[in-house]
């Protein structure tokens, strides 16, 4: 059984910068015109009389969540460069959780591995 790992995002932090996306690429030497990490504005919408915009994260399946920093015990890069600290990297499920009932807006971007309930 492989460890449960997961990227979140808190949509409220997110100022759609892209510095997650440049980190990415720059890390695992992805090549020019391809990309293993996406930001994906949504919005402007007026919502209760107020504009509001937010940034998705589309993570590729060659993600890997950066496993040769990690095992150093180092964050994946898209993680360590955010300069907002919008993007979270959980080592286990009640990590995971703990963030997606925290209250915050939360976008789980990628999960890697098992958990136990799907062995």
């Amino acid at each position: 059984m492989s460890e449960l790992n997961a990227i979140l995002k808190d949509l409220d932090r997110c100022v759609g910068c892209y510095a997650c996306e440049v980190a990415c690429k720059q890390e695992n030497n992805v090549p020019m015109g391809t990309k293993w990490i996406r930001v994906i504005p949504v919005g402007p919408e007026r919502i209760n009389n107020n504009l509001q915009m937010d940034f998705l994260s589309e993570m590729t399946d060659r993600c890997t969540c950066c496993d040769h920093r990690v095992k150093e015990n180092l964050l994946p890069r898209c993680v360590d460069n955010c300069p907002m600290g919008a993007l979270r990297f959980c080592r286990n499920s009640s990590e995971i959780l703990a963030a997606l009932r925290g209250g915050s807006r939360i976008q789980l971007c990628k999960v890697k591995g098992e958990a136990p309930f799907f062995v």
